[in-house]
């Protein structure tokens, strides 16, 4: 992958590492990337059927958005530089909306508590417990759900906010999960 190690020689600012899924649109094409890593002037992202090198993109994450362009293609993933300058710490897992998962995932957990420390949820329709692998399992069909949406034109294009909304669920459903353990 020559092509991204000259991208890399090229950077003028430093890119931080996150995973966290975004919107993008380009003119011929929209779908759900991953952003790998950020900085204020560009990202790399990860996803299939990218646009070509030189097309116009919006990335979008939550009420987040920035235009840019793609700078180099390979296999999965593509750069791109953004055309103004962005805050990072906006687009981090951390920032909103991925504050309000935190907050809802802190609400859940004190309801739980309340419930005579209860360490696993009832399931809603039956009585056994809801487990950690069980949750784990729930995100990641969560996931495929959204990708297998995101990859309908149409739809995508109706329902972006609602597919970033299954992965913030997916998102909450690891966090808890992580408790569980």
């Amino acid at each position: 992958m020559q092509v991204q190690g000259r991208a890399l020689q090229e950077r003028r600012e430093d890119r931080i590492d996150i995973l966290v899924r975004a919107t993008m649109h380009a003119p011929q094409s929209a779908g759900v990337v991953r952003l790998c890593n950020i900085s204020p002037i560009g990202a790399l992202i990860e996803g299939s059927d990218l646009p070509a090198v030189g097309s116009n993109v919006e990335l979008q994450r939550g009420a987040l958005s920035v235009s840019g362009k793609v700078v180099w293609l390979g296999d999965d993933q593509a750069g791109v530089s953004f055309e103004d300058r962005i805050t990072v710490q906006h687009w981090l897992p951390n920032a909103e909306p991925q504050r309000a998962v935190d907050r809802a995932f802190q609400r859940i957990m004190q309801e739980m508590r309340g419930q005579d420390n209860v360490q696993a949820m009832s399931a809603p329709l039956h009585g056994s417990q809801i487990t950690a692998d069980d949750m784990e399992r729930s995100a990641g069909a969560l996931e495929e759900l959204a990708d297998a949406l995101a990859c309908e034109p149409e739809l995508f294009a109706r329902y972006a906010t609602q597919l970033q909304s299954l992965d913030v669920a997916a998102q909450m459903l690891r966090k808890m999960a992580l408790r569980e353990d």
